[in-house]
């Protein structure tokens, strides 16, 4: 039997799915966020503003933390909230591309419970809930399996190009490919397109969230930089970075970087 949670995640990025569809993106309006935190458009308020009601209507109970606004009751001070980055990859979205996403979570007492991540542009459809397994349109969906070469698919900036966050004469071998949004990233990884994705910045919760569920529910590992498993819905609102994927490639390079 599917998570309630679950249903209503779903239910909730269709909602927003098909608005952020309906923008022109030749003549969206933008801005920049205070402090140089990254470009906001209307759609991300909008969609924003949808979801703040019809979530809290359908879970009064539930803390609130999302990219794009506050609720008046600490989200950290209650063991259930909502975790929700109304468009992750919000460049993409302004530039009318189709690699940006939907993330949406609850966690319960620190751990995600449920997850989606959505590519509206690209019908992608992920799902997932605690020991119910990921999903994508409604198939089951697995981990990558390592090869036996030791060489790996990875989906990262191009920051761990720099032979400087490696150990010396330690940098594994991998194909890199990117992605605007970090959501869409671990999306992939539990797909099984990429063995490993990997951010070394602080990550915003709301970008992280969804995916690790994704990722250790089709049987990989989630890991922050400091090769500790993250907790969410802190006081912080961010993780120390993260590193995901196939067990055996997340302990590589775990143990190559030079932290």
């Amino acid at each position: 039997m599917q998570d309630p949670d679950l249903n209503l995640l779903i239910t909730a990025a269709q909602k927003a799915g098909e608005l952020a569809k309906n923008y022109d993106f030749k003549r969206l309006k933008v801005w920049e966020k205070e402090g140089a935190a990254g470009p906001v458009t209307e759609a991300d308020i909008e969609i924003d503003r949808m979801l703040f009601q019809y979530l809290t209507a359908a879970r009064p109970d539930y803390g609130w933390l999302c990219e794009e606004s506050t609720n008046d009751f600490p989200h950290y001070e209650r063991a259930c909230s909502f975790v929700i980055d109304p468009i992750d990859g919000t460049r993409d979205f302004i530039k009318g591309g189709n690699n940006w996403s939907h993330s949406f979570a609850v966690v319960k007492n620190g751990k995600v419970s449920a997850a989606v991540v959505y590519v509206p542009r690209q019908d992608l459809l992920f799902s997932a809930y605690l020991g119910g397994g990921s999903w994508l349109n409604g198939e089951r969906i697995k981990i990558k399996a390592i090869n036996k070469t030791g060489e790996f698919d990875l989906i990262a900036a191009k920051l761990v190009e720099d032979d400087k966050i490696w150990k010396s004469n330690s940098k594994p071998k991998f194909n890199r490919e990117h992605k605007p949004s970090i959501a869409f990233r671990m999306a992939s990884v539990s797909q099984g397109k990429y063995h490993a994705m990997m951010t070394l910045r602080d990550s915003w919760e709301w970008d992280v969230c969804a995916g690790s569920l994704l990722i250790t529910e089709s049987g990989g590992i989630v890991l922050d930089r400091y090769l500790k498993q993250p907790i969410f819905n802190t006081k912080k609102k961010k993780t120390s970075g993260i590193i995901a994927g196939t067990t055996g490639v997340v302990d590589l390079i775990g143990s190559t970087l030079n932290l």
